[in-house]
């Protein structure tokens, strides 16, 4: 065994393993990726591997040791415990180093950007205040947007379209399930911005949400904008849009096209300016 090539913990675990139960390895090495076993020690973990680009792990799957990557100078692979010699050995091995357990942390975010601190002589929650969300769509059935999502624009589905665009279709009501977000992004994006829950709430958990699901066209995004502002002006609601992406296409000084026809959106007489990136 080289155990130049084995992180300590790896070590640690080999070394001690035999004469661990399974409640006793899961406290100490839970962190460490470890797969979930119903004998009464532990088989295999999850490891990272550092190694040459071109690296040949194919015979090791007759150790049971199976690499999840053909090539790369980093790779993840499941190992079982007893054949760690077998593979700090391996031509090309340069490092075995045991995955980690992470952890969610939204629960952390409020405190981390000081919202308690906002909240507490400012009362603010969101109410009143329409948050636009364009991006992947969303997952209007989720209970942390419980009767909150007011409208669905789905630019990728086919019907009769918008005052913005004759394309894709407005979902209201029971019909907003229709449009599935898929990727999960538009999600995530919502629930930092209006997600309502005890544990991982967003910023403002009492604002109302209007979604653009889109392809991501530009031309579509500009569409987009005035869509969710005409419909807060009809609401007569204050507004501001998310739009949690970019590219590396054109200028980046605020003078390409999207960027122009934000600025000259107008609803009731009134500018309204994009917030959030």
């Amino acid at each position: 065994m080289n155990e130049n090539k084995i992180a300590p913990e790896l070590l640690l675990m080999a070394n001690t393993q035999p004469e661990l139960t399974q409640d006793e390895f899961s406290a100490q090495f839970s962190p460490l990726g470890a797969v979930a076993d119903t004998t009464a020690k532990p088989e295999r973990v999850i490891v990272f591997i550092e190694c040459d680009e071109q690296a040949d792990f194919s015979d090791l799957a007759g150790e049971g040791i199976r690499v999840n990557e053909d090539s790369g100078t980093v790779r993840t692979a499941f190992l079982p415990v007893n054949k760690l010699q077998v593979l700090s050995d391996w031509p090309g091995v340069n490092y075995i180093a045991p995955t980690r357990k992470l952890n969610f942390l939204m629960d952390r975010a409020a405190d981390a950007v000081r919202l308690p601190q906002l909240r507490q002589p400012s009362n603010l929650s969101g109410k009143g205040v329409i948050i636009g969300i364009i991006d992947s769509g969303i997952d209007p059935r989720h209970p942390a947007f419980k009767r909150r999502v007011l409208r669905i624009w789905d630019q990728t589905l086919t019907g009769p379209g918008v005052l913005e665009g004759r394309y894709g279709i407005e979902l209201t009501g029971r019909m907003k399930e229709v449009s599935r977000d898929t990727v999960g992004h538009g999600t995530h994006v919502a629930g930092i911005a209006a997600g309502k829950d005890g544990v991982f709430g967003g910023i403002a958990p009492k604002a109302k949400l209007i979604i653009v699901k889109s392809d991501l066209n530009d031309g579509h995004i500009a569409d987009a904008v005035r869509y969710i502002f005409r419909i807060a002006s009809e609401l007569d609601r204050p507004a501001v849009i998310n739009m949690s992406f970019g590219s590396h296409f054109g200028p980046h000084d605020g003078s390409d096209y999207l960027s122009s026809k934000i600025r000259r959106t107008q609803w009731a007489g009134e500018d309204y300016l994009l917030c959030g990136r």
